[in-house]
């Protein structure tokens, strides 16, 4: 009986190290935590429409990706994209836009890439263009290339186009045509302007036709008024 008992808890023991074993072995491997937030930001919801009352209202127009129309009555916005066209009509502000932005009234904002074209009777402002850009105030403040159109329209950082309004300004490196009443580059200028006001105060490779012209550098002009005040060289000790 003794035997037999002790016989028991052996064959017990044994089979229970064998289980363990053989469970270890068919264990699938640990997922790093990583892939599982990796996981969870390309879940990013997405709508072909999307109907807004204002920007975060409701809650998922703040990160979504619209392929199609996101609508504002009477705002949008958001930090998502859309890929075809913001449309409101008092604010259009989502950061990422391929395709249209527009406003009626109020501004259109993206704080990030805009290719494609940028409306509005008011303000229009994007980091970074790529196409055309219309409003009463016309901003970019990165790199950008295209066309902007308006009252004024300006170029904070360089710009690669064709800019015209009342006022247009580059701060920064214009390789291109400005158009308009009163056309100013800061720091180099590569093209053409044509306006009442032409005025260069960096480096001058281009052509300025208008009532007043006046460059920093060399270059050529044809007006009424045409400076060019150069630095006088230092001569040589």
């Amino acid at each position: 009986m003794k035997t037999l008992l002790r016989n028991s808890v052996v064959a017990a023991l044994a089979l229970s190290v064998c289980g363990l074993f053989a469970a270890d072995g068919k264990a699938a491997p640990a997922q790093p935590q990583v892939k599982t937030a990796e996981k969870a930001q390309k879940g990013t919801s997405w709508t072909p429409f999307q109907l807004v009352f204002l920007p975060g209202i409701p809650d998922s127009s703040m990160t979504s990706t619209v392929y199609g129309l996101k609508l504002g009555i009477p705002a949008t916005g958001g930090r998502g994209l859309v890929k075809g066209v913001e449309a409101s009509f008092f604010y259009s502000g989502t950061k990422d836009v391929e395709g249209c932005q527009a406003s009626w009234f109020g501004p259109a904002i993206a704080q990030g890439d805009v290719y494609g074209i940028q409306a509005t009777m008011a303000m229009a402002l994007v980091y970074r263009l790529t196409g055309f850009q219309a409003a009463g105030l016309a901003f970019t403040t990165q790199p950008s290339k295209g066309c902007q159109a308006g009252i004024s329209a300006v170029a904070e950082d360089d710009f690669k186009g064709f800019q015209t309004g009342a006022v247009t300004v580059t701060d920064g490196e214009l390789d291109g045509f400005q158009f308009g009443a009163v056309n100013i580059v800061t720091k180099i200028f590569k093209g053409f302007q044509c306006g009442a006001v032409n005025i260069v105060t960096g480096v001058f490779k281009g052509f300025q036709c208008g009532v007043v012209n006046y460059s920093s550098d060399e270059g050529i002009q044809l007006g009424g008024i045409n400076i060019i005040a150069m630095e006088p060289s230092t001569p040589a000790t």
